[in-house]
Formats: structure tokens, C-alpha cells, sequence
């Protein structure tokens, strides 16, 4: 999935306002602003789709052989997890 910047800005400033109502003293809203911007943060980075273009350096060994390659297609979409 692309990454959504909107989304994040919205679970951003969701995170501010929440910490502008809150009744809590100021060191604990700060913390909880914190951990809600990480988490809004760690969730968008989350939802990146990443797929590794052909054409890319392949090293290793065939046996005792050094072979250097390069990948043919795109990679299989993956997730950061």
C-alpha cells in the first residue's frame, strides 16, 4: 500500500489536540503525546509496500565459484512488520 500522508497528519494533530484537552499535568501529557506520535508514526512507516526493482547486484558463491548476478524481475511486495 502507498504511504498516505494525509493520514499521518490527521493521527498527528488528532495527538495534539488530545494533549491540549487533556486535564493531566504537563510531564504526562507530554508523554502520552509522545507515545501517540510514535505510534502514528511506527503505523504509517507500516503500511509502506516495498518491492525491490530488477536489475539488481547479486553476489555470492556456487560452491567454492564467486557468482555476481543481477535480479531479472521486481521483487515480491513485502511489508515492514
Amino acid at each position: 500500500m502507498p504511504l498516505i500522508k494525509p493520514l499521518l497528519e490527521a493521527q498527528i494533530l488528532a495527538a495534539f489536540q488530545k494533549m491540549s484537552n487533556s486535564e493531566k499535568n504537563q510531564a504526562q501529557a507530554q508523554i502520552d503525546l509522545a507515545k501517540d506520535l510514535a505510534s502514528a508514526i511506527d503505523s504509517y512507516i507500516k503500511q509502506a509496500t516495498i518491492i525491490v526493482n530488477p536489475g539488481q547486484l547479486v553476489t555470492g558463491t556456487a560452491g567454492t565459484y564467486p557468482v555476481v548476478a543481477a535480479t531479472t524481475a521486481p521483487s515480491t511486495p513485502a511489508t515492514i512488520s
